[in-house]
């Protein structure tokens, strides 16, 4: 499974000379917690990235003022990106070597293709994790009827024997 079927296709962005409150709207209003932050002169090429941690702990938390400031003043120009074709491996490296919980995904002419966070990861990991629940689950339950047959008075051999090698 690539990081390209678990992306969120919907970027919502923002550009780098909209306001701080802005941001915090266009944020608020598409129920996101992250922006791409986009050069206004070129509003496709993305030039930072803004969380709503960022928002809160970097500007809010510290008593910056908040009027009167761009959002490409407080986003993070170190964008962190991976290829579509990554893994879920791949993807988990890349947050824990970059201390993020989001990436960029691009495609491989460079274009953003979508957003993968660390929930998205998780979602997927556990839906792997529920499925080899249920296997084990089934092999449980398939030794116990190998096992505990229903007949009355069966008690299980204390050595079974393959066929041409009994003793």
């Amino acid at each position: 499974m690539d990081i390209s079927s678990l992306c969120q296709r919907e970027i919502v962005s923002i550009r780098a000379n909209a306001s701080v409150r802005e941001a915090a709207e266009v944020m608020r209003q598409n129920h996101v917690g992250s922006l791409v932050v986009t050069d206004p002169e070129e509003p496709g090429r993305a030039i930072g990235f803004v969380t709503d941690r960022n928002l809160v702990v970097d500007l809010l938390a510290t008593g910056l003022p908040v009027e009167g400031r761009d959002i490409g003043t407080v986003c993070s120009a170190d964008l962190v990106g991976i290829p579509a074709t990554a893994t879920i491996h791949e993807a988990v490296e890349a947050m824990r070597r970059a201390g993020v919980r989001r990436l960029l995904v691009v495609n491989r002419g460079g274009s953003l293709v979508g957003l993968v966070s660390a929930d998205d990861l998780f979602e997927a990991i556990s839906g792997e994790f529920e499925a080899l629940v249920a296997a084990l689950r089934g092999g449980i339950s398939r030794e116990s009827v190998r096992t505990m047959p229903d007949a009355p008075g069966f008690e299980m051999p204390t050595a079974i024997y393959l066929p041409g090698h009994e003793p």
